[in-house]
């Protein structure tokens, strides 16, 4: 009863939830957590406010081909994620992270297909149906993206524009001197 929306409604969880997540995650950046820690919360923390099935946090390569380097994960159930971290993907394909890549904006793919590159089959496999994401930008470029995806119905629209409060936190420790992931 009450206000709060149902799980199954297709609402957006309440702001507060997704200020407390953040919260966290800025607290642990404030005190010099190492960048895994901060991706691994970054990742749970952003699943859990969205009601995704999994989340990610991608890094671009800057150096030759386009790729992203896996550098967190998070899976609702607790199970492994279809792609685990220091895993490497080509930046093709018809997926999220080529999307926010292209266009450099957050970006949505409501429904996946075979064509979402090879190295996704796994993703698929897991049931994964749909996701959004939202490119973390750190000094002065496109270093990453951060994921959503569901393996039911498409996530709300909206949501990844949300995710860009997540990316504001993983930029500033990325930028943090003492940090050594980039």
């Amino acid at each position: 009863m009450g206000n709060a929306p149902e799980a199954d409604s297709g609402e957006i969880p309440p702001v507060a939830d997704e200020q407390a997540a953040l919260r966290r995650v800025a607290t642990l950046v404030a005190g010099g957590a190492p960048p895994e820690q901060v991706f691994a919360a970054v990742t749970a923390e952003a699943g859990g406010v969205l009601s995704a099935d999994f989340t990610s946090l991608c890094r671009y390569d800057a150096d030759g081909p386009v790729e992203v380097e896996v550098v967190g994960t998070w899976s609702e159930t607790g199970r492994a994620h279809p792609i685990p971290v220091g895993s490497w993907l080509p930046a093709e394909g018809a997926n999220v992270h080529t999307k926010v890549f292209r266009t450099r904006r957050p970006a949505r793919v409501d429904r996946f297909a075979a064509d979402a590159g090879p190295r996704l089959a796994a993703v698929l496999t897991a049931g994964v149906r749909s996701g959004v994401g939202a490119p973390v930008w750190a000094e002065g470029r496109m270093w990453g993206v951060v994921t959503a995806s569901s393996t039911g119905e498409p996530l709300p629209a909206g949501i990844e524009t949300r995710l860009a409060g997540f990316t504001e936190l993983v930029a500033t420790a990325v930028a943090t001197p003492r940090r050594t992931l980039r």
